[in-house]
């Protein structure tokens, strides 16, 4: 029989994560800028009741049905992390989490700034590199909800991604993601830049930290005044103007793949202003 799930709780034999404070301490409106892409736990996990429990192959074999009825997205960047998953579906949410790599694509800094200011990321082809990633299994409220947060149709596009290898046996089931529409930033002859913060084998592109990439941003567009990066922070997440003059200076600096390893899906939803 299935086993009874309150908000709140898992079955008794799923363990919490003895570290999980690390990754589920709340971040400031300046560290959500400044600490893109936050710390994740590098197998599975199942966010549930605000906390954290191991999930591995033998939690997995016995609880199938935490898969039934979910969606399988692959991670690249902030959605990796607990902390991010907390923050857009609530202490009641119950979402599982396995460990995964991307074939032949890098995870690279994206041509545009996200609404709270980090210079977000988006999955970039590249021959022979291997990404570490995860894989969130969400349920169709919070399917619908991650659009939301991803700014759909606007920001990112929702893609069926190929070359993703689950490292533990899952449902087999399409895995879907989200790609930056803006494209990705060029740091130089044609080049994007990965994000160190992301494990890699086979990595080609410069590894280049969040911090010096908003230097960057900041540079090509001609915002780097006299302000300090705290308040050129705090301008973006409270001006929608200044952050979309941002983004708009930033295409002149966008690369684009032409031939992606994912075919971009149609959505149509509504409530996206608070996360555009």
């Amino acid at each position: 029989m299935k086993p009874s799930v309150l908000p709140e709780q898992l079955p008794a034999d799923f363990a919490a994560i003895a570290d999980s404070r690390i990754y589920l301490r709340a971040l400031s409106d300046i560290d959500r800028a400044k600490l893109y892409p936050y710390s994740a736990p590098g197998g599975g996990y199942v966010l549930a009741g605000g906390a954290l429990y191991n999930l591995d192959q033998a939690q997995i074999d016995r609880h199938e049905w935490l898969f039934e009825g979910r969606v399988a997205v692959l991670s690249v960047g902030s959605n990796r992390a607990p902390v991010q998953l907390l923050r857009k579906f609530g202490d009641a949410a119950i979402v599982p989490v396995t460990p995964a790599r991307l074939l032949d694509c890098d995870i690279v800094h994206a041509a545009m700034l996200g609404y709270y200011a980090a210079v977000p990321c988006t999955a970039y082809p590249c021959d022979g590199c291997v990404v570490s990633l995860n894989v969130a299994w969400l349920d169709a409220a919070q399917l619908q909800q991650m659009h939301r947060t991803e700014g759909i149709g606007v920001a990112y596009d929702y893609v069926m991604m190929r070359n993703v290898v689950h490292d533990l046996t899952v449902p087999d089931q399409p895995v879907y993601g989200y790609s930056a529409r803006s494209g990705v930033l060029d740091f130089g002859d044609g080049s994007p830049a990965a994000l160190p913060a992301i494990t890699a084998v086979g990595r080609r592109f410069p590894a280049v930290s969040q911090a010096d990439a908003a230097s960057r941003v900041r540079q090509l567009v001609g915002a780097d005044d006299g302000r300090s990066h705290a308040a050129f922070i705090a301008d973006i997440q409270r001006q929608k103007s200044a952050r979309d003059a941002v983004i708009a200076g930033l295409q002149n600096y966008a690369l684009f793949h032409g031939s992606p390893p994912w075919q971009a899906i149609p959505v149509t939803i509504d409530g996206l202003e608070d996360y555009l």
